[in-house]
């Protein structure tokens, strides 16, 4: 299944490999084989070594006997006769992929050491939590991978013809043709609930239909959660368990502020504090921050956390998956239950574009989905389930913040700008 992300491992191995390279994205996202498929790809010689299953080579890894490792390791080497060959192939460098690295963390510790040695290593490490330490550093290459978006979506059902279309029409502000423009939105239904994940989007082009898709779904969240009560103790797994079996109903409110009291009776932010980062940490939540009032004065993102209120919205990290949790009252409120699937899914196509997520409220309860900082500017989104995009929300927000030179619309009209208002199609989100 090809992947965007792909492009930019290898621009990391032409420019970046000097530092080891952190793949960083939750569980069953798709980590493991874009890995290996680019060692396939752009690769003489790889070797894959899995810190979780492969407990004799995490000790080996953790001691100091890093000849006597690499020896070893060269005996799992895998050579790939597909990839592009050169002339000197036993000088070429050797791709490591060392999965689930958080299992061997001594070994980030002597990451220098690794790189010095002969023959030569590109390092790749996976892993399915977020380590600042390897965010905030010269010496790591942070890298994150999410599930699909609708762009790779398209590509992996073979429609990316549509792809290009969509960006051009999204630079031009022009209508796509509208027998064009409802096919998108029909294909748009079918991610909704099919989502991200690779083995969902597998299933249905398997079976050529959605029938488990739901199925899928379940796989994914049962397999996480055991995994997160695996590596916590038996209190914060439970706490892990609670808030992330609420996540789907708190979107589905009318107001999508996350409320401890939806987890039980007399829950505080104290008690659920912990839970609520480790869901994040593990990619599996993404958190929206309120922004009080004087953040608007601002344009630089680096200046915003002094401005950050104690309020948030958690969204889920797959669309499909939340679909899924919902499958049994779809019915019920369709109306106020769609605008949480589709603010979900606007929010994770976002965040997969490198944005941090935040919103904003007046007192006079005129809302801004999310507020985004772009280009040393304020670049405000509001999001809409039809074709009617009325509102007072980005007046009140003007009024307040004049200096405000462009906002979007998204919704399931076409593409078009007026009044320094850029209409966005929900399915072209991608392109912003």
């Amino acid at each position: 299944m090809k992947r965007k992300r792909i492009n930019d491992l290898l621009e990391w191995k032409e420019k970046y490999a000097d530092r080891p390279l952190i793949l960083m994205g939750a569980k069953g996202v798709g980590k493991t084989y874009l890995a290996n498929d680019f060692a396939k790809a752009f690769y003489s010689r790889s070797i894959y070594v899995n810190f979780e299953s492969n407990l004799d080579l995490q000790d080996l890894f953790e001691s100091d006997r890093i000849q006597t490792c690499m020896e070893r390791l060269l005996l799992l080497s895998a050579t790939h006769p597909n990839a592009v060959q050169k002339e000197e192939n036993e000088k070429e460098p050797i791709l490591l992929i060392l999965d689930e690295i958080s299992y061997c963390p001594s070994f980030m510790e002597k990451i220098n050491e690794w790189m010095k040695v002969d023959p030569p290593f590109h390092i790749l490490a996976i892993t399915s939590q977020r380590y600042e330490e390897y965010e905030n550093t010269a010496i790591f290459y942070p890298l994150y991978l999410y599930p699909l978006n609708f762009e790779e979506f398209l590509t992996a059902i073979g429609k990316e013809w549509y792809v290009e279309s969509i960006r051009t029409h999204f630079i031009s502000n022009k209508k796509l043709p509208d027998i064009v423009h409802r096919e998108l939105l029909d294909l748009f239904e079918d991610y909704l609930q099919i989502g991200g994940m690779p083995s969902a989007i597998n299933e249905f082009i398997n079976t050529e239909g959605k029938y488990n898709i739901w199925e899928q779904h379940r796989i994914l969240s049962d397999a996480y959660l055991w995994y997160a009560k695996k590596h916590t103790d038996e209190g914060e797994g439970l706490k892990i368990s609670q808030v992330y079996n609420i996540m789907d109903k708190q979107l589905i409110k009318e107001n999508r502020k996350f409320q401890y009291s939806f987890i039980r009776k007399g829950a505080t932010q104290a008690m659920y504090a912990e839970a609520v980062q480790y869901i994040t940490d593990t990619f599996y939540g993404m958190r929206c921050n309120k922004l009080e009032d004087q953040a608007l004065e601002i344009t630089s993102e680096r200046e915003i956390t002094t401005h950050l209120l104690p309020q948030y919205k958690l969204y889920m990290q797959d669309v499909g998956m939340l679909n899924s949790s919902l499958m049994q009252i779809l019915d019920k409120h369709p109306d106020q239950i769609r605008k949480g699937i589709i603010e979900n899914y606007v929010a994770q196509t976002l965040y997969s574009n490198g944005y941090q997520l935040y919103y904003w409220e007046s007192s006079s309860q005129a809302k801004i989905d999310f507020l985004l900082y772009k280009d040393e500017r304020i670049l405000p989104i509001e999001v809409k389930t039809g074709m009617i995009t009325r509102s007072k929300n980005l007046s009140v927000l003007k009024s307040k913040c004049p200096h405000i030179e462009e906002s979007i619309k998204i919704s399931t009209r076409n593409f078009e700008y007026s009044n320094h208002i850029k209409y966005v199609p929900i399915y072209a989100v991608f392109c912003i």
